[in-house]
């Protein structure tokens, strides 16, 4: 009787497996950022496959962290820095309160899995991204950065070519405090920092998504079924 039911399940998880796969090759070749007011308004925009922009109000005024390598801790005053370079920590969750930032995925009808961190930059170019996930969260809690992000369908024209080169093709946008950034599957994108930025990132799965993403994201040589799929 355990076989059978765990038969079924397996094939269950199976037939949500391949849809969810299926899903993840969906982009909008007509997606564009799209400011959004409310709840509603941003659900609906995810569901078009849209990068959403969301204002969240918040009162952190962070000029310094601190990092804890084991061994030795180091303190980091922003302003005595010229470079900062620090790259999706998960330590550093602890100088937000992350029940303060809003959660578009919460009542989704499949659950989610999320891996968060924070980063912080100054004076930095970072490198060319895609999303292998579901949907990538960029939260900026201090500072403003330059949004660099393009649409999935000139994946050809911008791949392993010259920053200056492929911006024709990017939705430039300023984030600043309080601006919150959902990022759809596939979309590419790279961000420039001048002035120090701290942001919130989180990269969100769902319970049929986040083994097939976690292995295009990490193994260059997979690719998902070609099926491509675009909505209006």
């Amino acid at each position: 009787m355990f076989k059978i039911l765990f038969q079924i399940i397996l094939i269950i998880y199976i037939v949500f497996l391949f849809f969810n796969i299926l899903d993840l090759k969906k982009y909008n070749v007509n997606g564009f950022i799209k400011e959004c007011d409310n709840f509603e308004e941003v659900l609906l925009n995810i569901n078009n496959l849209n990068p959403v922009v969301i204002h969240q109000v918040n009162d952190y005024n962070i000029t310094e962290v601190i990092l804890d390598y084991g061994d030795y801790i180091e303190n980091i005053k922003f302003e005595e820095r010229e470079y900062i370079d620090i790259h999706k920590n998960k330590n550093l969750l602890k100088i937000i309160d992350k029940g303060k930032i809003p959660n578009f995925f919460i009542m989704s009808k499949i659950p989610v899995i999320s891996n968060d961190s924070i980063s912080i930059y100054k004076n930095h170019i970072g490198v060319l991204e895609q999303c292998h996930n579901n949907n990538i969260i960029i939260y900026i809690v201090e500072g403003k950065t330059i949004l660099n992000l393009f649409n999935p369908k000139h994946k050809d024209e911008i791949k392993d070519k010259g920053f200056k080169s492929i911006k024709k093709w990017a939705h430039i946008r300023e984030l600043k405090k309080g601006d919150y950034l959902i990022i759809p599957t596939n979309w590419f994108y790279f961000l420039e920092t001048n002035e120090e930025v701290v942001l919130y990132n989180n990269n969100v799965d769902n319970i049929f998504t986040i083994i097939p993403n976690f292995i295009r994201d990490n193994y260059d040589s997979f690719t998902l079924p070609d099926f491509i799929s675009s909505v209006n």
